[in-house]
């Protein structure tokens, strides 16, 4: 069976014999009852113990009764403070109310009529209590609605803008499917009616319209796909420790014909040698992907320049700049979107996923990806990625 806790009341008179007497009456009730001779030394003993109930004559030397509950309650507002006194008037017991006390008793006084004034006072502090509890709850649940209604806007928003994403993407996706083939299914009706003219060379030409269409198409299907896939989290990354000088050597290599065609001069910069925590296959791409854009959309005889740099302490940056056309704010808004091609559509062959897929994979890999770019003074891309935990050690040890 559980304990019932005893009421803890504060006696301050300073007639002890009083005081006394009265915690020893009290203690009869289930009070839990102490007695001071003085307002200095209750206020010490309340900042010490917690105590319910005060009890506290109204005349005493040094501070009055008044004084001492206007104190007490600083200390703890949840206190029930009753003043005795041996004035029985209404100026008395204004003063004892105005001062914060719940209650007033007049002395001499017996215990059954210091119970009653006991009961309410306890009432009303259990009330004031309960009150200040519930208007705690009603502020917390306020707050708490608040911020549930806040996340509600943003996930209202956040779906509102990919709902709107959807159907962009949709859009575009079904635009670009259907450019290669249409080409496919018109050159290889023209190649199936007997009665249209054609040479064997116009033929063949045909043919490799059909088989470019094709393949544009088959690349574009992939990357959706791929994008999907990495979007889901399906692609499984190899992370290892790749080393960036040879990646780079070999991106290079990669895209030197088509700098060569367009008549653009690469230049790499000094390179670090360090290994980088990546997927290598994914590295390659991505770079790959960058580089082929800044020859793509560059002046004729333009420059590409590579960078590599220190981030963060652990993380290494990779910039690929340009001297072509730049691009303006809009188009950095959306540069990693499906299907934005850079504003030229029709200069450049290409999907519009290049980007939007370099970002994924590079984010897969714990990195980050970036641009600054302004109209006509050309553009900076650059990729963010760890380097591999012995490469750290190392430098750290250095």
């Amino acid at each position: 069976m559980t304990e019932v806790r005893k009421q803890r009341i504060l006696i301050v008179d300073d007639q002890s014999a009083h005081t006394v007497a009265l915690c020893d009456v009290l203690r009869q009730y289930q009070f839990d009852a102490e007695g001071c001779g003085s307002a200095e030394s209750a206020l010490d003993l309340l900042r010490s113990e917690p105590f319910d109930l005060m009890l506290s004559d109204l005349n005493m030397p040094g501070m009055d009764g008044i004084g001492l509950v206007k104190a007490a309650l600083q200390h703890d507002p949840d206190l029930a403070c009753i003043i005795m006194t041996g004035e029985g008037s209404i100026a008395t017991a204004v003063r004892a109310m105005q001062g914060g006390a719940l209650d007033y008793i007049v002395k001499p006084f017996k215990a059954s009529s210091l119970l009653p004034v006991l009961a309410r006072a306890q009432a009303t502090r259990s009330l004031r209590m309960a009150n200040a509890e519930l208007e705690r709850q009603v502020r917390q649940n306020v707050m708490e609605l608040a911020e549930a209604n806040h996340r509600l806007e943003q996930a209202r928003l956040a779906a509102e803008h990919a709902n709107a994403e959807k159907s962009r993407f949709l859009s575009n996706m079904s635009h670009e499917l259907r450019t290669p083939l249409n080409g496919i299914l018109g050159f290889a009706q023209i190649l199936a009616a007997d009665k249209l003219p054609a040479t064997q060379l116009e033929k063949q030409r045909f043919a490799r319209n059909i088989v470019q269409s094709g393949q544009h198409l088959l690349k574009l299907v992939n990357e959706i796909l791929d994008l999907a896939r990495i979007e889901a989290g399906k692609v499984p990354l190899a992370m290892e420790a790749v080393d960036l000088p040879t990646v780079l050597q070999e991106c290079r290599m990669m895209v030197t014909p088509l700098a060569a065609k367009r008549d653009i001069s690469l230049g790499f910069g000094m390179v670090p040698q360090k290994s980088l925590r990546a997927d290598r296959t994914r590295l390659v791409q991505v770079l790959i992907n960058l580089l082929s854009n800044a020859i793509k959309y560059n002046h004729e005889q333009g420059r590409v320049a590579v960078d590599c740099s220190a981030a963060n302490g652990s993380h290494i940056r990779i910039s690929v700049s340009d001297t072509g056309p730049g691009l303006d704010p809009d188009q950095m808004q959306h540069i990693f979107q499906p299907f934005h091609r850079l504003g030229r559509d029709e200069e450049e062959e290409g999907s519009g996923l290049g980007l939007a897929l370099t970002r994924r994979v590079v984010e897969a890999m714990q990195g980050a990806i970036g641009v600054e770019s302004e109209p006509g003074a050309g553009s900076t891309f650059w990729v963010e990625l760890p380097l591999a935990p012995e490469t750290t050690q190392r430098e750290q040890h250095a």
